[in-house]
């Protein structure tokens, strides 16, 4: 079975790999492999073409999928399914802290990483700078990873990247390891703007101080929440068996990465904008948290 995740320099690749390992150690009949991918957006089509049978998803992506919206108008993904609601996925704009750029509308004119073309992350920073009237035509966008962004920023050849990925995220340890970094805050106001227009962006979300070297102070964001989808087609006993195995290795996947506490079982179902697969359902319906 092929598990789409993301970038090796994310969240998703190494938490993937870790829920991967759990899957494979449960003596349910299974092989599966983390892929590293191109994201959200990448695992969308890849279950939709039946080429991936699990994937990482913003609950946002997936909800323009399910209804063909946004980039999937007039290519609908239907045959996804929710398995488990996770945590947000953060939205981290990252700066070295002789740049200048102290707040978002200081972007304006600067050479930006937003992510790979049709990420969410080049869609996500485009939801916060819309709250400050700008757009990217404002800024001068780069469409690279968050490796290779990093890379540049290191090199003064960009001003600032966007990354949306969980806090810690080994990109931003890596460069503040290396230089002065700052990570801008969105105020309350706009995050409360961004949450009228998408409701699927979460309430206010506390990267706390000292989470990256020289970062001496509560960093306060927001972001969508990342989901795990699996395609419809899968058999209800076995999907049964990922989500169990999900709750009881749970220890297991927070040693190969901290997201793992994410799994939560009365969160579980929070926030999930598709329907849930019946073998996911039936767990949860066991454990109390579905009817």
């Amino acid at each position: 079975m092929s598990f789409g995740t993301g970038a090796t320099t994310g969240t998703f690749f190494p938490l993937g790999v870790g829920i991967a390992s759990a899957f494979n150690s449960a003596n349910i009949g299974v092989n599966v492999t983390a892929e590293s991918t191109g994201g959200s957006l990448e695992n969308l089509r890849l279950m939709g073409g039946r080429r991936a049978e699990l994937g990482f998803t913003e609950t946002g992506a997936a909800s323009w999928a399910y209804n063909g919206e946004q980039m999937f108008s007039g290519r609908r993904i239907t045959n996804i399914r929710g398995l488990i609601s996770l945590y947000p996925n953060t939205i981290q704009l990252v700066v070295k802290e002789n740049s200048g750029i102290r707040d978002w509308p200081d972007l304006a004119g600067r050479r930006v990483g937003v992510g790979i073309q049709g990420s969410t992350s080049a869609l996500n920073i485009l939801y916060v700078l819309e709250q400050y009237g700008l757009s990217l035509r404002d800024i001068k966008p780069e469409y690279l990873s968050f490796g290779e962004a990093m890379q540049l920023l290191k090199d003064d050849k960009l001003h600032a990247v966007m990354v949306d990925a969980g806090a810690p995220n080994s990109a931003i340890i890596d460069i503040a390891s290396q230089h002065r970094i700052r990570i801008l805050s969105i105020p309350q106001d706009k995050i409360n703007q961004i949450r009228q227009k998408y409701p699927f962006f979460s309430e206010a979300i506390r990267i706390p101080a000292g989470t990256y070297r020289g970062v001496d102070y509560d960093v306060i964001t927001t972001g969508a929440k990342v989901m795990i989808a699996v395609r419809e087609d899968l058999p209800e006993d076995l999907v049964y068996n990922l989500t169990r195995t999900l709750f009881e290795k749970r220890d297991d996947i927070i040693k190969a990465h901290p997201r793992g506490s994410s799994i939560n079982l009365p969160l579980a179902l929070d926030g999930l904008p598709i329907p849930v697969h019946p073998g996911a359902l039936k767990y949860y319906r066991e454990q109390g948290i579905a009817k």
